[in-house]
């Protein structure tokens, strides 16, 4: 009897340990699936207040047909960097201690 409630001990300990770490591949699953969800949200937040102001959509529109798509990939291909540093910037000169 004491060797099955030994057995029996064993399993709970190792169930325990799968489910612990089952448990913690979820939470990191999930971590990643809200981040990709908050870009989402920001994309469809800034499409929809577009969408609402018809002169800026025309007016990209018209940057669009004049400019050419493959030219303005480009300069927001160059300006990614500077945004990014920009806003990293920002938050630095706004969190400093005065």
């Amino acid at each position: 009897m004491i060797g099955v409630a030994y057995v029996m001990e064993q399993r709970r300990i190792a169930l325990q340990e799968r489910s612990s770490a089952q448990r913690a591949l979820i939470a990191e699953s999930a971590a990643v699936l809200a981040a990709r969800g908050m870009v989402l949200d920001r994309m469809v937040a800034v499409a929809r207040g577009i969408a609402v102001r018809p002169l800026v959509l025309g007016s990209i529109v018209a940057l669009v047909l004049v400019v050419g798509p493959l030219r303005i990939l480009g300069w927001a291909a160059r300006a990614t960097p500077f945004y990014g540093l920009t806003r990293r910037l920002a938050t630095a000169l706004r969190d400093r201690p005065r």
